[in-house]
């Protein structure tokens, strides 16, 4: 099945029907499929193959918070594309977990649900240009490594991140969606593709964003992208 069309079905679906896990991967997997076969862009099921590596880091981690973090992001986990900030591939789920290495909200949704599997609520925070993770009352910034933060600390964690100054309204440090989460993704590959013109993942990219009935004000945006195709 076409991954755009199985994101089309799980976005309008029951809440809850599918875990993030799957509606994140069928992200990159949307991607790849439209880009055609290739050495790098198989179209293997790549939601089953992110499954199985999270079910295996899962396995890895001790119960609690800190031995997560440590297998998750420490010396011999995965770690934030510093260099590389805008590559697609970082909002790609099995992209992450092939190349360890990936963004804010990527390596968040990795540890929500390594989190899930072994009965750990952690649960992302969508804070202004940065996203981080909470975990009964202690905060981490996945995207710096494995360090756990009070949450007197995290607005000076979130400011060094983001080269904001200002105060850190506390109302945004609650849990956000599922669905926040995955529209979020979308949007930071909005602004990659957007930048780069190609009207190859732009047309992918409108298919996604078009499934979610809060964006139907894009579709003339999505119209221009796709002035390629006409």
């Amino acid at each position: 099945m076409d991954p755009a069309d199985r994101f089309a079905q799980v976005t309008n679906g029951p809440a809850g029907a599918v875990q993030l896990d799957e509606w994140a991967a069928l992200i990159g997997a949307a991607f790849e499929w439209h880009a055609g076969p290739s050495a790098d862009h198989p179209t293997t099921d790549v939601v089953d193959e992110v499954v199985a590596a999270l079910d295996r880091l899962a396995a890895e981690c001790g119960p609690d918070l800190e031995s997560v973090m440590q297998r998750l992001f420490g010396p011999a986990g995965l770690r934030g594309n510093v260099h590389d900030y805008g590559d697609p591939r970082n909002s790609y789920l099995h992209q992450v977990l092939r190349r360890g290495m990936g963004i804010p909200i990527t390596l968040s949704v990795v540890a929500i649900e390594v989190g899930r599997r072994i009965g750990l609520p952690i649960r992302g925070v969508g804070l202004p240009a940065h996203f981080v993770i909470e975990c009964e009352g202690r905060f981490a910034n996945p995207f710096l490594g494995p360090m756990l933060y009070g949450p007197d600390e995290i607005e000076g964690v979130w400011q060094r991140a983001t080269g904001i100054q200002q105060s850190l309204d506390p109302r945004l440090l609650g849990p956000v969606s599922s669905r926040s989460i995955v529209l979020r993704m979308l949007n930071n590959l909005k602004n990659t593709f957007v930048a780069m013109d190609d009207p190859v993942p732009l047309r992918t990219l409108a298919r996604l964003r078009e499934a979610f009935v809060e964006l139907a004000a894009e579709r003339a945006e999505h119209a221009r992208w796709l002035r390629h195709w006409n």
